[in-house]
């Protein structure tokens, strides 16, 4: 082969698919012009068929003349209401060609058709039903004539001529959609007055007083997409097929206590005007962009935006492609262009060559949790603290798993949805695991939310709300965990599974069950004693994923002092709903992007795995579900609420006694402990204080039975306390 060949083949293949290119744009066009054509044709034939039904004299001896007395003869005076179909039937397909946005409504059409039928029904009887009437093209023609004899045979004449007019009435008004617009007027006597008044506020306020009163500013009117930039996306509505749900274990309670939710179908409309309009902004600013598709969630519809060139290729060999930030900086602009109350840039996608434009919908819908449960993704975790999150800005589900958080930090300003969000992970951890397998230790110091789940045959003890008691709770969560390492250690299981697998295959022993704590506020704790909770949350944070212990930390003020550098760095997993500024979602996510949410549930979930959050729409639990959910199990579980004396309630009581101490009796107890020695002297030394409060810590110590009474001064007391001994103990 000569040098000269590679070029040659490559000539042919790009004359090739320059043809090939060529074909299609000549298919394309075809179509194009067919549509046009049929249209033409149809409207055309339609006015003629009119006028020679008006005036017959016209179209005497023609072919015309005979497709008319045709149709005459079977719809009689109906013949009219054909004509009129096919001139709406031959607009439509001009004006479908023409680009302009356009929907079927089938169940209008239908209503028609039963409306013209009654009509022919309501015509026959109205002219006798005379045969010789319908055989002369008068009245409802011979099918009119047929129904009536049909109908008449079962419920007489005048019955007949009863239903026709109701089933005309009732068509008619469905057909020519009366029902959507009498809504539409409702809703707008509803909204109206306040809505006018606010643009003609706007619209006067730079106008002088006498003026202002009296031009009057009309309504708002949806933008208009020039047909340069008009879209004709098509958005695919899914079959919802069954999926087939594993049985699920007897013990767990029913699915159907959950409520399974309603479907919704985008406005088709809706997404092509937004695609249209993200364009024709874009290219008012010198962008060239081109909106190239579409996911449509329950709360936002993301748009695909493809970046194009600054300059033309066939003049400039070198391409300048428009830069991303270009894009992400008219993000008022868009949302000003789109009339949006929040507008999110996600720039780049990851994973995609494009950048998502997130626009919230007309309409949003709840996600329940029943819907995300009943589905592959969330079988597919397998895992016993799988959780239901929400689904995403294309509708998929969303859906994680607890144990390998193996914590979760929560934030969002009051009313975003932290405490639904709770609800709704609490109830999908009670749906698929036994008492015996998980429980819960709830703190909700805002008294209001959490306190339903009371009586919870998986709830240890009660709800704690008490701020004085949550710090113990906290405590005992923390001496639980190192009284699991030490089983762990025992027995030489690595971590809670191999543990329990131990167990199970020796059959004997008690079952470790895991344990998630929920905190409903942060703050609040935080405020009230600051170093004892982040002590105890750090802690649990870094050791107690092993032994089975999980933390959910949620909280309205997500500021540094709240979750502080040490928290945050044990929270991989994170979730924040709509925040009040962009330093809040930065203190969060280490990102802006919380800020623009819409709230009600709107939230991005940052993975431990992932790099950048999804933004996903929360699941929904009503107050009905979860009063289902606990009466079952009170009534399947044979365990009794642990209402009177929960675990931690010896570590309360211990804590309010040595609370009543000098806040040094610890300090003192290690010196005597480790110096096997006690002397006032010796205390006042080491912690270097006077000698009065010196002497109240000796007699602290000998009050706890730590160091025994006073033998005369100058000589020291007897220790009682071993060298390995732990303060505390004796309580």
């Amino acid at each position: 082969m000569t040098d000269q060949d590679p070029r040659n083949v490559k000539d042919i293949l790009d004359a090739l698919a320059q043809r090939g290119q060529s074909f299609q744009s000549l298919s394309k066009r075809l179509r194009n012009y067919g549509w046009d054509i049929s249209g033409i044709i149809l409207l055309a034939s339609s006015l003629m068929t009119l006028l020679a039904t008006l005036f017959p004299g016209l179209a005497a001896g023609s072919a015309l003349l005979r497709w008319t007395n045709f149709i005459r003869l079977g719809l009689g005076w109906g013949s009219i209401f054909l004509v009129i179909a096919g001139i709406f039937l031959g607009i439509w397909m001009l004006k479908k060609q023409a680009g302009e946005p356009s929907s079927v409504s089938w169940v209008r059409v239908f209503a028609l058709e039963g409306a013209v039928f009654s009509l022919l029904a309501l015509f026959t009887v109205l002219g006798g039903h005379s045969l010789e009437r319908a055989r002369s093209g008068l009245d409802g023609g011979l099918v009119g004539w047929g129904l009536v004899e049909a109908v008449s045979s079962l419920v007489g004449l005048i019955g007949t001529g009863i239903l026709a007019a109701l089933g005309g009435l009732i068509g008619g008004v469905i057909g020519l959609g009366f029902t959507s617009r009498v809504r539409e007027q409702l809703d707008q006597i509803r909204m109206g007055s306040a809505s006018l008044d606010l643009v003609r506020e706007e619209e006067t306020q730079d106008l002088p007083p006498e003026k202002a009163a009296e031009e009057p500013s009309p309504l708002r009117r949806k933008p208009k997409v020039p047909a340069e930039f008009r879209k004709q996306f098509k958005v695919d509505v899914q079959d919802d097929k069954p999926l087939k749900i594993p049985a699920r274990d007897q013990s767990l309670p029913s699915m159907d206590l959950l409520d399974r939710g309603k479907g919704f179908k985008p406005n088709q409309r809706h997404i092509n005007t937004s695609a249209g309009l993200i364009e024709k902004t874009l290219a008012e600013f010198g962008i060239p962009a081109q909106v190239i598709g579409f996911q449509v969630g329950p709360t936002v519809t993301q748009f695909a935006v493809k970046p194009g060139y600054l300059n033309d290729p066939e003049e400039d060999e070198e391409r300048k492609k428009v830069r991303v930030s270009r894009i992400t900086s008219l993000n008022k602009d868009l949302a000003l262009a789109l009339s949006a109350t929040q507008l999110r840039i996600e720039a780049p996608v990851p994973g995609r060559a494009y950048v998502g434009i997130e626009v919230p919908n007309e309409k949003s819908y709840l996600v329940t949790l029943r819907s995300v449960m009943e589905t592959t993704a969330f079988y597919k975790v397998d895992s016993p603290l799988a959780i239901a999150l929400g689904s995403d800005v294309s509708g998929e589900p969303v859906v994680a798993d607890l144990a390998s958080m193996p914590h979760l930090l929560i934030a969002g300003t009051t009313g975003s949805g932290k405490s639904i969000c709770i609800t709704s992970l609490t109830t999908c951890l009670v749906m698929n695991n036994t008492p015996e397998q998980l429980r819960l230790v709830m703190i909700d110091p805002k008294m209001v939310e959490l306190i339903r789940f009371n009586g919870l045959p998986h709830l240890y003890g009660q709800v704690e709300t008490d701020l004085e008691r949550i710090l113990g709770v906290l405590q005992w969560v923390v001496s639980e965990m190192d009284r699991r390492y030490q089983v762990l250690d025992e027995t030489r299981s690595r971590n809670i599974n191999t543990y329990n697998n131990k167990i199970i295959k020796k059959k004997g022993g008690e079952i470790m069950p895991r344990i998630v704590v929920m905190i409903d506020e942060l703050a609040d704790l935080m405020m009230m004693a600051p170093a004892q909770t982040e002590f105890s949350l750090v802690r649990l944070a870094q050791m107690a994923r092993a032994v089975g212990i999980h933390l959910v930390v949620a909280t309205q003020r997500p500021s540094t002092d709240v979750v502080t550098g040490l928290i945050k760095a044990n929270f991989p997993a994170r979730m924040s709903f709509a925040v009040a500024s962009s330093v809040d979602s930065r203190v969060v996510l280490d990102m802006n992007g919380a800020e623009s949410l819409l709230g009600n549930g709107d939230m991005l979930f940052l993975s431990p795995e992932a790099s950048s959050p999804i933004r996903a729409q929360g699941c929904m639990v009503t107050p009905q579900e979860l009063d289902r959910v606990i009466n079952a199990w009170k009534e399947v579980s044979g365990l009794e609420p642990e209402e009177i004396n929960p675990p931690w309630e010896k570590v309360i009581e211990e804590k309010a006694e040595i609370d009543e101490f000098d806040p040094l009796i610890k300090d003192a107890f290690r010196i005597v402990r480790d110096a096997q020695r006690a002397s006032t002297s010796l205390i006042q030394r080491k912690l270097r204080i006077g000698y009065p409060r010196a002497a109240r810590l000796m007699d602290e110590l000998s009050a706890l039975g730590y160091v025994g009474p006073s033998r005369g001064s100058g000589i020291e007391r007897e220790v009682l306390i071993a060298s390995d001994e732990e303060f505390g103990d004796n309580f």
